[in-house]
């Protein structure tokens, strides 16, 4: 299967199963710069996310989707939770999330943990460092910079 089919093949379930459950409450999407570090090289990313609120806690849940567009390639799938700071304008948020992809330098499918951090800079619009690292032997490790559009 080509990237770019299983690329539209994952974003599709993703958003359609989160948006068809009624989960959904944020949708918002990433455009940044990356950084692999085996084999090295530098390259953009988007990364689609679906996020819902959990009653009661200061906490969100939420599912992201990561294409990488460099010499390398690679996509993940997470599962993330997101922990509010702030909130609002202004506001920091942080989180971390599990999850699959293929970001080893092998392409090798496997699994794929992410650390995240944000800022708001204006409305509906963060600025937003990420790193991905896959845990089996020929794992890589991407880092992500970037501004986060919210819907």
């Amino acid at each position: 299967m080509s990237h770019r089919r299983l690329y539209a093949t994952l974003l599709i379930t993703l958003l359609a199963t989160i948006q068809l459950g009624g989960v959904a409450k944020a949708a918002s999407v990433a455009g940044g710069i990356t950084a692999s570090g085996s084999p090295g090289s530098l390259g953009g990313a988007i990364i689609l996310t679906s996020r819902a609120p959990l009653p009661s806690l200061p906490i969100e849940v939420q599912g992201s989707v990561l294409g990488l567009a460099s010499r390398v390639g690679g996509y993940a799938v997470t599962a993330e939770i997101r922990g509010l700071t702030g909130g609002g304008f202004g506001g920091a948020y942080f989180g971390g999330g599990l999850g699959i992809g293929n970001i080893a330098r092998d392409h090798q499918i496997g699994t794929v943990v992410t650390v995240f951090a944000g800022k708001s800079i204006a409305p509906f619009t963060s600025i937003e460092v990420r790193a991905y690292q896959a845990l089996h032997d020929s794992g890589s490790t991407v880092g992500f910079l970037g501004l986060r559009f919210t819907f």
